[in-house]
């Protein structure tokens, strides 16, 4: 035997008692089957578990039957990671695992499954229910006795219809005969394929718990649906509030804004959040998104503790759960668990960032003695503030409260302002919002703002030009023929060409002759024959700016918006060769009169 492959032996057998780190991934076991089988099934059930915890997917199923008693550690595992393995793999798939589970576990998987907000969802409860029976008769009888006689008949409510012959006989109008198993309670089912599902539910039903069914039969005669809804409802968010899954109104708390610069580490005490009732209420797949926050998670791999390594990870566990709720996400999604998971490691980045100046030992202080609550939120708010100097930016006196006015702005600000606008301010991109990751990327944006409120600004003190006069001009025989197809590059390169045709900026169409003249002005040739813009084009406009702005930064912005320009119009008009009529129609960067 080689050493690589002694050492892959040994690895499951010297499996530490330690802490799970915050990232890990799982010990290497033998590739032999039958030896890893031995080596793991060798490990405490504890370290068993740990090493379960440390794998995902289908990796943690192909783990789990190497046990010779599956059952007994599917039954220890922490119910969220049940409920999120059974998503990452598949219902299907998960099969094997879900016949393991305990009734509390299966319980608690149906209610983040079923619900969206206050309202079942009837072609999850089908799927569960047909998945149900694929587990077989010892699983429905489980899930018969241990949920609550009001949750089965709201489910079943959902789907059947029932009758008695009490009194005068019913009139049977259907092409399939209602079914019956006792001639007294008369079963209509309510949309297609649920018959197939719901009769050998009932018939086990009945076998199994008798006086229950009839009891469940006389509630579907009687109970009206929306109480039952109200009822289970209530019911399931009292079980889930024992999972740190809070009330959709207190999850929201996460989202509130509160000053980052009042947050003072040494003010705070820290606090894992809503008490978690025990570990199995806990999860560890939330730290495989370390990767989404890499100051946050370089400064948590400092810390060796034990009791600081648990509080915050549940902490964390606590963040994403509320975060569930107050999103709120469709869990039947594996993508938008992940989704937001990826959204609190990287609020929690940003605000570790912020707050300790991107200095690792201010972390850690900041990391043992302020909330994890407080640090997402402080991410949060950052956000907030910088939406709050957009909305101020759209009712200043150039876009004028006007959210159409934002059509004048180019690609990429025109998605960038709209990003920051949303509810939870974001990047959009490629019509998708994505959280910011980072503290750079919100500086970023922040700078963006600053560009935009540069160029509106000096457009209109320059040109006196604004959103109500272009859309009242009449663009007959122009190009673009219609205001919403005008950008600032086009009202900043239209009265560039005017001053170095006519010596004076201002937005004027050009004509379509003088086209030619204008980019033998403002092109040269490099090697390749390619049009670049001539250098005394651009420090011409460089020493303009200069003399009439003095703030250094806003000089800088209107720099950059002008190289800005300038690239679109090598990009675009760079490889035409000189004298070639140019059509109008696909000129782009100015108005053109025909």
């Amino acid at each position: 035997m080689d050493r690589a492959e002694e050492k892959s032996q040994h690895a499951g057998a010297d499996h530490s008692s330690a802490p799970v780190p915050f990232s890990a991934s799982p010990p290497l076991l033998p590739q032999d089957p039958k030896e890893a089988e031995r080596v793991f099934n060798s490990l405490p059930v504890k370290n068993q578990i740990d090493f379960l915890l440390q794998a995902r997917g289908k990796d943690r199923l192909h783990y789990l039957f190497l046990s010779r008693n599956p059952e007994q550690l599917v039954q220890q595992l922490p119910d969220l990671e049940v409920f999120l393995t059974v998503k990452e793999v598949g219902d299907k798939d998960a099969l094997p695992l879900l016949s393991l589970t305990t009734p509390e576990q299966f319980q608690f998987l149906l209610d983040l499954d079923f619900w969206k907000r206050d309202e079942l969802n009837p072609e999850k409860i089908l799927h569960w229910l047909e998945i149900l029976l694929e587990c077989g008769e010892e699983k429905i009888a489980q899930f018969i006795h241990s949920t609550d006689p009001e949750f089965i008949v709201l489910l079943l409510k959902k789907f059947l219809q029932v009758t008695t012959l009490e009194g005068e006989p019913v009139e049977v109008e259907e092409k399939v005969p209602p079914f019956t198993l006792d001639y007294y309670y008369f079963v209509h089912f309510k949309g297609k394929g649920t018959r197939e599902v719901l009769e050998p539910f009932l018939k086990i039903f009945a076998f199994i718990d008798t006086e229950g069914y009839r009891r469940s039969m006389e509630a579907l005669v009687w109970e009206l649906e929306s109480e039952l809804q109200e009822t289970g409802y209530r019911l399931r968010n009292a079980r889930l509030a024992e999972y740190g899954f809070p009330e959709f109104e207190e999850a929201l708390d996460i989202y509130r804004f509160i000053p980052p610069d009042s947050l003072s580490s040494k003010e705070q005490t820290p606090s894992a959040g809503r008490p978690i009732e025990s570990e199995k209420s806990q999860a560890t797949y939330y730290l495989r998104f370390f990767h989404e926050s890499s100051f946050f998670s370089s400064v948590l791999a400092k810390i060796d503790d034990p009791l600081e390594q648990d509080r915050l990870k549940a902490g964390m566990a606590d963040l994403c759960n509320r975060a569930m709720v107050a999103e709120p996400a469709d869990l039947s999604r594996f993508e938008e668990i992940e989704r937001i998971s990826k959204k609190v490691f990287r609020y929690l980045n940003m605000g570790l960032q912020y707050l300790s100046r991107e200095e690792e030992i201010r972390a850690l202080d900041i990391l043992r003695s302020l909330s994890l609550q407080k640090l997402f939120q402080c991410g949060v708010s950052l956000t907030l503030l910088l939406k709050k100097k957009a909305e101020t930016l759209l009712k200043g006196p150039w876009f004028e409260a006007d959210r159409e006015n934002l059509l004048f702005l180019d690609s990429p600000y025109l998605e960038r302002f709209e990003g920051i606008l949303k509810k939870r301010p974001g990047l959009l991109w490629k019509g998708r919002i994505e959280d910011f990751k980072n503290l750079r990327e919100l500086k970023e944006t922040e700078n963006l703002l600053e560009l935009v409120e540069a160029i509106v600004n000096f457009l209109e003190k320059q040109l006196g030009i604004s959103p109500p006069y272009l859309k009242n001009l009449d663009l007959r025989g122009c190009h673009p023929e219609h205001w919403r197809e005008m950008r600032l590059s086009t009202l900043f390169l239209t009265a560039m060409a005017n001053q170095v045709l006519k010596g004076s900026f201002r937005f004027e169409a050009i004509e379509k002759a003088q086209l030619n003249n204008l980019f033998s002005h403002i092109f040269e040739r490099d090697e390749q024959g390619k049009g670049v813009i001539k250098m005394e084009i651009k420090k011409g406009l460089k020493d303009w700016f200069d003399s009439i702005e003095g703030d250094k930064n806003k000089q800088s912005h209107l720099l950059a918006f002008r190289d800005f320009c300038l690239d679109l119009l090598e990009e675009d008009f760079g490889n035409i060769p000189p004298g070639e009529e140019i059509d109008p129609r696909f000129v782009k960067g100015f108005l053109i009169c025909k």
